[in-house]
């Protein structure tokens, strides 16, 4: 299920859009399998114990099918149904079956890209993402994305791109509910990164601070 491409801007493209890792759907397939041990030895034993069955079996199969649902199918629908999108703009997780949740950081919040892996991890091409963001969010944690280094460098580079179409378009380094200490620092933070040049920086800093 791709991400709708009705809750993009005008000039917005998605960079990508991704599941998590399959990784993250395995505990559901080995549910689901210890699950039908279970099962198949409930029925056996019911059968060998009790002359009419029928009840037991009935009983061990409802208690069996309650938890798959709670171990397997949900965790499953809950992997299904999450989803990593990267545009030009901004960097949205998605989750929810039926109630939807979303959480968006803009390109130009984002301080810092990490990721970590387990040697398992490395070796499945999955890990987590650690995304440090200006203003209130800080520290975001994405878990279980596929090959976790490459998603860094993209979201890096998107980024950049980000910010050198909105300094060459005239564009300020923040959206219009930014204060202006905010958008200081995003300046800041684009002059550290090569894409203003120290004039630059002190000549827009100075048409935010004469708004005051």
């Amino acid at each position: 299920m791709a991400f709708p491409k009705d809750l993009l801007a005008e000039h917005e493209k998605v960079v990508f859009d991704i599941r998590p890792h399959w990784l993250a759907a395995l505990p559901s397939l080995l549910w689901t399998l210890v699950l039908a041990g279970a099962w198949a030895g409930g029925y056996s034993l019911a059968k060998a114990t009790f002359d009419d069955p029928t009840v037991a079996q009935n009983v061990v199969a409802v208690v069996v099918l309650i938890a798959w649902v709670g171990l397997a199918l949900v965790p499953f629908l809950r992997w299904r149904f999450t989803m990593f999108v990267l545009t030009s703009d901004r960097l949205i997780t998605r989750s929810g079956v039926l109630a939807k949740h979303s959480k968006e950081i803009p390109l130009e919040r984002i301080n810092d890209v990490a990721f970590s892996q387990s040697v398992l991890e490395r070796a499945l091409g999955a890990g987590d993402l650690m995304i440090e963001s200006a203003g209130e969010r800080g520290q975001t944690v994405i878990s279980n994305v596929r090959k976790p280094e490459e998603m860094q460098l993209l979201i890096y580079k998107e980024s950049e791109e980000n910010s050198n179409r909105m300094f060459r378009g005239g564009a300020d380094p923040a959206r219009p509910g930014d204060s202006v200490v905010e958008q200081i620092e995003a300046l800041g933070r684009l002059k550290e990164q090569g894409v203003l040049s120290a004039a630059e920086f002190e000549a827009k800093k100075k048409e935010l601070l004469d708004r005051l």
